[in-house]
């Protein structure tokens, strides 16, 4: 009774039992259950039959084998008593008896079949050998190896192995295949049994499970009509997230084009007027500031923006530092209320942090306008705006549409040019002001297009940074440069002095060094033949100060480094004495307005701060002869220009420098030729 108990128990629970998750793993079981049994079953039917095709295969062969042995026997018999030539019967017989015994014994299962495996082979292999003597045998051979032949047959018994061999077979096949259906019958029975166990067990306590499971959902459904006004305040909230920017409260992307695709759909009479605003330099404030004071400024700059607009129009916030904004008020009205609104500096948790916009603007029909096009248009303009400087606006036209799509389009070729080569190293003469020799080379990249021709570094290089692969081009430039240059050192033309131009993520690059050092060791030039030129924006926007580490780890190598573009920049005077600078370029807008006495006294206020910072001076854009006496009156040092020579490819620049490397240069006057003084 104790143990019986326990057993009614855990019968009834099953019974009774109220969870359909435990019951569908039941049912899972059962299925497999069954599937494996039926599994088995097939694979017994599979079993028997190939046992039953290898028993008459093997039965087959040996009866074969006694057919033609009897044939042999028959054939000899012939043979011995005529004189009778053609044996093709016999030597036929003969392969068909070595065959069908090959074929018997190939098949290790049936060797358990003869007892005595080995002295059947020599029986049937003397049988053979006797047999093919025939051949060439006299009328009385013939009648003794007949007589042989016999005698092993019958006295010495290769027929009765031969009989045994193919009844040990048949029995062996019948008694596989007892034991087998023996096996299928008891699979089916327990298959049964499996059936009425899974019906008892497993469909009953489903029933009542699903029974219960219903009740349990009419319960529920009647909670959950209740709670309708809950969901609906929650899909509430839930739409706000969708289309709401959660740091500003502005809305976001998919909210605009809503709004965009709605306002296309009303009769109006005004155009829209679409702003694409960023902010200039967001990334530096981040840095500097903390991110904290960086979601402080956005908040601050998206307040403003809507204290710009009607209550209709839109703010939205795009991106990390992109806004757009939408009215129907005209565009220049409202960018000059933009940008007064972000004249003063913000007060941002504590401090005061001034930024500038970059607007890129458009003005449309809602009605004819694809939603999504117009904000990719709008995003074009402010891409533009922004290659033009801090604080610049920008409408957009078509053509800014082209050159968009042309930039993609070469961004996509950038990466093969690279690597065929068709970006390569132009060179252009710095020359001494003092004496008039030559100095050095500025490096340039020029690209050979296959089809658009040479494109110049304001086409592609976009397209590279945006590539990603701009450190690669500059480096690829940086070694074809320097194989020239120890090239035209080993042909003693001239000891070079290259100055080599390096991006912004280049000079921020973290493997610079190592990569910079093994390729100068490479090309066999020394350290004082090298010269990096650096970009002011590389010391402004340096995100990490990786650009500050690896312009500190040139200097300590020896590499002379040059600020580039000096003037057209933001570089505070504290980069210029906190950085281990050799030398800056004077912009080429600095040096063209000579000898106009206010460029005259910018030109002389960077020469004394040079001086006082013990920094070389390299003028660029020099194309008068007027303009390079009055550099050197100054106390410039050299002097780059067209005035001098254009940038020339590699083997241009070698001719140059056979007729000019060791002679004076000055420019010429109009329409004449360089003179030199040898």
């Amino acid at each position: 009774m104790q143990l019986i108990r326990p057993i009614a128990l855990r019968l009834s629970k099953m019974f009774t039992q109220r969870r359909p998750e435990r019951l569908w793993v039941h049912s899972c079981v059962a299925l497999l259950t069954i599937l494996c049994l039926l599994a088995a079953t097939q694979s017994i039917n599979r079993a028997i039959i190939d046992k039953q095709m290898v028993a008459a295969t093997g039965i087959r062969a040996s009866h074969t084998q006694i057919m033609y042995a009897h044939e042999i026997i028959l054939i000899a018999d012939k043979l011995a008593i005529s004189d009778q030539s053609d044996i093709s019967h016999l030597n036929e017989a003969i392969a068909q008896f070595e065959n069908s015994y090959d074929t018997l014994i190939a098949d290790q299962r049936w060797l358990r079949s003869f007892d005595a495996a080995n002295s059947v082979s020599i029986m049937v292999q003397r049988f053979t050998d006797t047999a093919k003597r025939l051949d060439q045998a006299t009328p009385e051979q013939r009648r003794n190896l007949a007589q042989q032949l016999n005698e092993l047959y019958v006295e010495q018994g290769l027929q009765t192995h031969l009989t045994a061999a193919t009844t040990l077979m048949e029995q062996q096949a019948h008694n596989d295949t007892k034991r087998l259906s023996s096996l299928q019958r008891a699979i089916l029975i327990f298959s049964a049994i499996a059936l009425l166990a899974e019906a008892g067990f497993v469909f009953l306590p489903t029933h009542l499970a699903v029974q219960s499971t219903i009740q349990q959902l009419q319960r529920q459904t009647a909670t959950l009509r209740d709670s309708r006004s809950q969901l609906q305040q929650v899909n509430s909230k839930l739409e706000q997230l969708a289309h709401q920017d959660p740091l500003t409260g502005l809305p976001n992307r998919a909210h605009l084009a809503a709004y965009l695709e709605k306002m296309s759909k009303r009769k109006r009479t005004k155009e829209l007027s679409i702003l694409f605003i960023g902010l200039d330099n967001f990334k530096s404030v981040n840095n500097s500031a903390g991110h904290d004071c960086g979601d402080g400024l956005l908040i601050a700059v998206g307040q403003a923006l809507q204290s710009c607009i009607d209550e209709d129009h839109m703010v939205a916030r795009v991106g990390g530092d992109e806004f757009v904004v939408v009215t129907d008020e005209p565009a220049k009205e409202l960018i000059g209320r933009i940008r007064a609104s972000v004249t003063d500096p913000f007060d941002v948790k504590g401090r005061r942090i001034a930024i500038n916009v970059s607007i890129g603007y458009l003005e449309f029909n809602s009605k004819d306008a694809d939603p999504m096009e117009v904000i990719a248009n709008a995003a074009v303009a402010l891409h533009s705006a922004k290659s033009l400087g801090e604080n610049s606006t920008q409408l957009f036209t078509q053509s800014l549409r082209v050159d968009a799509n042309n930039l993609q389009l070469l961004q996509t070729e950038i990466d093969d040019a690279i690597k065929r080569g068709e970006i390569e190293p132009w060179f252009q003469p710095q020359i001494r002001l003092c004496d008039g020799r030559l100095h050095g080379v500025e490096v340039l990249a020029r690209w050979r297009h296959p089809t658009r021709g040479l494109l110049t570094p304001d086409r592609f290089i976009p397209a590279a940074e945006r590539a990603g692969l701009i450190i690669d081009m500059d480096h690829t430039i940086w070694r074809s440069a320097m194989a020239h240059a120890v090239l035209w050192q080993k042909e003693d033309l001239w000891r070079p002095c290259i100055s080599l131009n390096a991006a912004p993520d280049t000079i921020s690059d973290p493997y610079l060094i190592e990569r910079f050092l093994l390729e100068l060791q490479r090309s066999g030039l020394g350290v004082d033949q090298v010269n990096i030129e650096v970009l002011e924006t590389t010391l402004i926007n340096g995100a990490d100060d990786m650009a500050a580490i690896n312009i500190d780890s040139l200097s300590e190598c020896g590499i002379g480094l040059e600020l580039d573009d000096f003037g057209t920049g933001y570089a505070s005077l504290s980069k210029l004495t906190q950085l281990p600078l050799n030398g800056i370029k004077l912009d080429r807008s600095l040096v063209a307005p000579l000898p106009d006495a206010a460029a005259d006294s910018v030109i002389r206020a960077i020469l004394a701060l040079a001086s006082e910072l013990g920094l070389s001076v390299v003028a660029e854009g020099v194309e008068e002869d007027v303009q390079a006496q009055h550099l050197n009156d100054r106390g410039c040092a050299i002097a780059q220009g067209y005035g001098y020579a254009k940038p020339m490819p590699a083997a241009e620049f070698r001719t140059w420098l056979e007729k000019h490397a060791k002679t004076t240069l000055r420019i010429p006057a109009p329409d004449t030729q360089f003179i030199q003084h040898t």
